[in-house]
């Protein structure tokens, strides 16, 4: 068991202090003051333990599951927290009031030097106080996870163990971007709530995750020549938001309507419910015989096998008559269960016929988050070595390595705008190639 404890440093200081300048320079006006500034982050207490305990052999049935000495339970919890990415303090310091925009008309003589005297109090009518601003809570703080594992081991043999457990992780205080200046619904965008200034990115510690799994693993240690290991991973990765800085995969950056930010909740961008991974490695007996020793002696062959399920994403409508802070989702325009469709059956079924467009007056679409899934992902990966031995301190190696044997094409997240052409077209992105690369080795 442990305790750690850590002590972040904070920028918001120094924007304080910057800040005060510049409500100076525009005689006290409200409008160019930031706003509170969060303070600094002290209490990150992080508490681990963990344990390990051998089971002894239970009476009738449960003695087939442990053993005789032959289990080992495995657990533990931990607490951590994440950092504050040098990128929020960028994104604050590069947005009004801590930037000043004029305008000087085109052929300006010396237009450096008259930025450079341009005055620091506001101008009539200043085209800043429209700019959009990006502000940190004032409980702007760091991130929890809260990890948490329970697993039994089992000895099926000398070199044969078999591993089932569960490991869960809980996220709490996630940044998110909000937008604290939304539109009002019903405006077409066109008035925010509040009307003197434009959007406001608002980062905040307003996301939520949760993650279970169960996982499995059969090991098998080198013995007669061979080892190999199969794993499995069934899970589940829900979240409110995917990325706290800027959009990823197939989805949008920010929640789409800031006045219901619970109906944000759906499978997280990281989400993959099932995953199976083998590989192996088998060393080719050597024949008897000068001609086996030295041709057919000193082989290995090995493999690598992935299964895996797609990427969720979602379908976008490509436009924001709405004046939001993100790009917009569409609206289904089906009855059909699009959640349990892959790609290829939303494309047979009528593609981008299957949602419609959002407008000014209906600015939000319906889809939820996510709930779409791109095709997963299938890779074998295939190694061939030769050693040959010159000397007892010289030795030769031939290696032959093939990614992607089967030449499968692995597509990702497809297009993902209902108004381009080229929607969920997944067969024009590249999706992969086989790859054979081969190598001559002197170890000495």
């Amino acid at each position: 068991m442990g305790l750690r404890y850590e002590a972040p440093g904070s920028p918001f200081p120094y924007f304080a202090v910057l800040n005060r300048r510049i409500l100076n320079a525009a005689g006290g006006d409200p409008r160019y003051d930031y706003g509170r500034m969060p303070p600094r982050d002290t209490n990150n207490w992080a508490p681990r333990f963990g344990f390990n305990y051998r089971v002894k052999r239970f009476p009738g049935f449960l003695g087939r599951l442990t053993g005789d000495d032959g289990s080992v339970i495995r657990g533990g919890y931990a607490r951590t927290y994440d950092f504050t990415p040098i990128n929020t303090s960028s994104q604050i310091g590069g947005s009004f009031p801590f930037v000043k925009s004029s305008i000087l008309t085109r052929g300006t003589p010396n237009s450096l030097a008259t930025l450079r005297t341009l005055p620091g109090a506001p101008i009539a009518g200043d085209p800043n106080l429209l700019f959009s601003k990006t502000i940190a809570a004032p409980d702007f703080r760091s991130p929890i996870a809260e990890q948490v594992a329970l697993q039994l081991e089992r000895q099926l043999s000398a070199n044969l163990a078999l591993t089932v457990g569960y490991v869960g992780t809980k996220g709490t205080g996630l940044f998110e971007l909000v937008d604290a200046n939304p539109a009002v619904p019903g405006t077409g965008g066109q008035r925010r709530v509040d009307p003197t200034h434009n959007a406001i990115s608002l980062r905040c510690n307003c996301g939520s995750s949760t993650y279970h799994s169960l996982q499995t693993s059969v090991e098998k240690r080198l013995s007669k020549r061979m080892a190999m290991a199969a794993h499995y991973t069934w899970s589940s990765f829900i979240d409110s938001s995917s990325e706290g800085q800027a959009p990823i995969g197939g989805e949008i950056g920010a929640a789409q309507n800031p006045f219901n930010r619970r109906a944000e909740r759906g499978r997280s961008a990281f989400d993959r419910p099932h995953r199976f991974v083998a590989n192996g490695v088998w060393e080719l007996p050597s024949p008897a015989g000068w001609f086996g020793r030295t041709l057919l002696s000193g082989w290995q062959v090995s493999g690598f096998l992935t299964l895996q399920s797609g990427a969720p994403f979602e379908a976008l409508d490509g436009a924001d008559p709405g004046a939001r802070l993100t790009t917009i989702r569409a609206n289904v325009n089906t009855s059909l269960d699009l959640a349990r469709m892959s790609v290829s059956q939303i494309l047979q079924a009528g593609g981008a016929s299957l949602f419609r467009r959002v407008t000014a007056a209906e600015g939000l679409g319906n889809i939820g988050r996510n709930v779409l899934r791109s095709s997963g992902i299938k890779n074998v990966d295939f190694g061939l070595v030769k050693n040959t031995r010159i000397s007892d301190s010289v030795r030769m190696q031939l290696r032959a390595e093939f990614y992607n044997l089967t030449n499968t094409r692995n597509f990702g997240i497809p297009n993902n705008q209902v108004s381009s052409a080229n929607f969920l077209n997944q067969w024009g992105t590249d999706g992969g190639n086989r790859r054979v690369v081969a190598a001559l080795r002197l170890v000495f």
